[in-house]
């Protein structure tokens, strides 16, 4: 690469910013920026307990273990949600098909419904937990909830799954390049 090239990447990148601990990073907006080209699977975390029912959509969800079965996600720390899941204990998860748009677009906000409400749909159920699950999800998790850290705006969750449920033939809804999306398979 030639001198000239070089100067061209770094002026295209952003620039490095020092965080308290001293290690640099980027600007929060080139962050969200470059993550939104990555394809996430959009799922609804669901709790209904002694603080009462809420439900969020989040797509940052990941398996950690398999021995014990434990999973992650992340929810911001502003949300209702997040203190409702934490004091309830127990939760789902709840992988959306391709055309759950509506249910994904429910549980982030959009027109403002009360939570009771977006649960009035008869497909949310109860499970033999006493969880809330959505029964067309592809995947659905019942979930007890271990422990939280706090990371800079968000709480990242840690779960034991305690079951699951799942509905093949469906094609998963994901979100990616600030839209939603759908997956097929490819050819080997």
């Amino acid at each position: 690469m030639t001198q000239a090239q070089i100067q061209s990447v770094q002026a295209a990148t952003p620039p490095l910013y020092e965080a308290a601990d001293g290690l640099p990073h980027i600007d929060a907006t080139a962050f969200r920026e470059a993550l939104a080209h990555a394809a996430t699977p959009v799922t609804v975390i669901a709790s209904d307990g002694v603080a009462g029912k809420a439900g969020v959509t989040c797509s940052a969800v990941c398996s950690v273990s398999d021995s014990p079965p434990t999973i992650l996600f992340c929810v911001n720390r502003r949300s209702a949600a997040n203190s409702i899941i934490k004091a309830n204990g127990f939760l789902s998860v709840n992988w959306l098909h391709a055309l759950q748009t509506d249910v994904s677009q429910l549980f982030s906000g959009v027109g403002q419904i009360p939570m009771s409400e977006r649960f009035s749909d008869e497909r949310w159920q109860f499970s033999e937990h006493g969880i809330p699950y959505r029964a067309d999800a592809i995947v659905s998790l019942d979930c007890r909830f271990t422990s939280a850290t706090e990371v800079g705006t968000h709480s990242v969750f840690f779960a034991r799954v305690l079951s699951a449920r799942k509905s093949p033939d469906a094609a998963p809804l994901v979100y990616c390049q600030r839209t939603y999306a759908t997956t097929r398979p490819t050819e080997s």
